[in-house]
């Protein structure tokens, strides 16, 4: 099992399902039983926890009834066991993590003291990557007793930040960390050791004087609240800046592997448009430093509604936080006519980038470690484009919580541990007559404003169909924007019209067609047979000859394959240009009559239910 308390106290069976631990009273005496672990705890004393002094005259039976709650929560074998001095809870090596976290910070603070700045740096951050908030037990009431211990945490805690940001000025990181430091001085402006820290990275990156004026401000501030001049090291700091000691200089090994870093993200698009709030989320993500930051986070959704755009497009945004290097690889997950990539392959090809020059297609769990050692530690961005399945995926992640990962995707990779996951839908009007705009000229777009609306509805607020549909429109600088708008408006034409060289909506729907189970793939087709309306679970059903119960299971799938939406009151909705797409695989592979008799069916079903429809709310509805 896995139990959590540096933040909010949370308790996850060995599968990861969350584990609902009860009332208030019994998640405070989990609290006490996992912060004394190990150790026999007396009744008399969790009575006192629980209640105080004026503890229920029925306080011992109901301190029995939590810890019956608790051993039924936790599971068999029991892991609260009860002895002649009290009650034990029992936890392996690294189930909790208060032991992970004390165990990381002893090895940090020991490897740094022994100047292995890269090793401190690697365990000191994984500790801080284990607190989930900033405090032990956060929203959870401790009575005093308890309170010391979690105290004592929070102090570890703060001797683990500033051990972490000395390791990272003795690897010469002081540039990227100064808006580290400058936070943590203002939440503790009275700690003199951040502060010479903080003029310590301001000196190393050129800034002398503004070094001077920090320790100018922290004595006026010890003088003014407590009487008091600076301690002897910040003072040191600062007679050593007045000198411009050479031993401040910053370690040269650092920016010689700085200077190597790899940038292999591919061009951003000069007519990228819209996405604020997305690119203002996956920013936050890529770039929050210190506990509860998430090291992945994955980006999926329908085929060519812009998921590989955004991500290089946010790389690009955070490139100056990841001094050791973006790396990028496209794993043709859904590339048509082209095979997905094998992890071990992928491998190979990123142990050479970060200076591996010997790495070839090897096993590939060998290789997978051998990626790890070498991202320990170091500030990189990874960029994985376009993946299959978490299959794929899993081998490729790095293990240090310094190296950030941003995964695009048409399906959610749902196994993946702790993952961001943000699902990309298709844009608003607004933002995809302003994209057609960039990529076709203002000038032409504002010559007919009614045909470019026209353009822009017909293709959906899908980005790929504007892109082929602009592309077409350079490509013939003669072309009115009319006549392409009444092509794209014959619907049995449309499909035709959105390809333009290597570039086609229909390829790209193919590929998540192909990957269908035949059952799920017949619904598809169906579903389109019942022109562009919702459609409901029992309609569906009675479309496919299939019970309401397996047609849910069906649409799921097909919403898991980004090939139809889901929405409120059990409905679901398909795009216009997959709606177009369906209906000619329906052409292709279905039979006439087998067409009219599911049309009837689903007819009848429409007449007599008692439940008028309730459509959904869609972009391109």
């Amino acid at each position: 099992m896995d139990f959590k308390i540096l933040g909010p106290i949370e308790v996850r069976a060995a599968h990861g399902k969350p584990i609902a631990l009860g009332r208030r009273k019994q998640r405070v005496l989990l609290a006490a039983l996992l912060l004394n672990a190990g150790k026999a705890i007396p009744s008399q004393r969790m009575l006192d926890w629980l209640w105080g002094e004026r503890a229920p005259a029925n306080a011992e039976s109901n301190l029995y009834t939590y810890i019956s709650a608790l051993r039924r929560v936790l599971g068999t074998p029991s892991r609260i066991e009860a002895g002649s001095n009290g009650y034990v809870l029992r936890v392996a090596p690294g189930e909790i993590d208060v032991t992970l976290f004390e165990q990381l910070a002893a090895q940090g603070h020991q490897a740094l003291s022994e100047r292995r700045n890269d090793v401190a740096l690697e365990r000191l951050t994984r500790a801080l990557g284990l607190w989930r908030a900033e405090s032990v037990l956060e929203g959870l009431p401790l009575p005093a007793p308890l309170r010391g211990e979690a105290a004592r945490l929070e102090r570890l805690r703060a001797t683990v930040v500033e051990a972490t940001l000395e390791a990272r000025l003795a690897l010469g990181q002081h540039g990227e960390m100064l808006a580290d430091l400058e936070a943590l001085t203002r939440r503790d402006p009275l700690n003199e050791r951040l502060r010479a820290q903080l003029m310590l990275a301001l000196y190393r990156s050129g800034r002398r004087a503004d070094a001077l004026a920090v320790y100018q401000g922290a004595r006026g501030m010890l003088v003014a609240e407590l009487g008091i001049d600076p301690g002897p090291d910040l003072m040191r700091m600062h007679q050593r800046i007045l000198a411009d000691d050479p031993a401040l200089a910053p370690p040269r090994a650092s920016a010689a592997r700085r200077a190597f870093a790899p940038a292999e993200l591919p061009i951003d698009s000069p007519a990228f448009t819209g996405r604020a709030a997305e690119i203002a989320r996956l920013q936050t993500a890529l770039t929050s430093p210190g506990p509860g930051a998430i090291a992945i986070s994955a980006i999926t959704g329908a085929a060519g509604v812009g998921k590989s755009a955004l991500a290089v497009h946010v790389a690009h945004e955070v490139a100056d936080r990841f001094p050791d290097g973006r790396l990028y690889v496209n794993l043709h997950g859904s590339t048509p006519d082209v095979a997905p990539l094998d992890p071990a392959d992928v491998l190979a090809r990123l142990l050479r980038s970060l200076g591996d020059h010997t790495a070839v297609r090897a096993d590939t769990d060998e290789a997978a470690a051998r990626f790890r050692s070498l991202t320990d530690g170091r500030r990189l961005l990874l960029l994985l484009d376009n993946a299959r399945d978490a299959a794929q995926v899993r081998p490729l992640l790095p293990a240090s919580p310094t190296c950030r990962v941003l995964i695009t995707a048409r399906r959610m990779l749902t196994s993946l541990d702790a993952v961001a996951h943000f699902r990309l839908g298709v844009m608003g009007e607004d933002e995809t007559s302003t994209l057609l705009g960039r990529l076709i000229g203002e000038d032409r777009a504002a010559a007919d404003r009614r045909a470019a609306r026209a353009i822009v509805r017909l293709c959906g607020g899908l980005p790929l169909a504007i892109r082929i549909a602009a592309a077409r429109l350079v490509a013939r600088p003669g072309l009115a924007l009319r006549a392409l708008a009444d092509r794209l408006a014959v619907e049995d034409d449309r499909l035709s019209e959105l390809q333009s060289d290597d570039r086609a909506v229909r390829a790209c729907f193919m590929m998540s067609y192909r990957g269908l189970s035949a059952e799920s793939s017949r619904m598809f087709r169906l579903l389109s047979l019942l022109g562009g309306s919702d459609i409901s679970v029992a309609v569906a059903a009675a479309l496919s000859d299939r019970s309401e119960a397996r047609a849910a299971d069906l649409l799921d799938h097909l919403a898991d394959a980004q090939l139809l939406e889901a929405c409120d009151h059990d409905r679901y909705h398909m795009h216009d240009l997959l709606r177009l797409f369906a209906r000619e695989r329906a052409r292709e592979e279905e039979a006439e009559e087998d067409q009219a008799r599911a049309v009837r069916r689903a007819l009848h079903a429409v007449w007599t239910s008692p439940v008028p429809p309730v459509p959904c709310a869609t972009a391109s509805g």
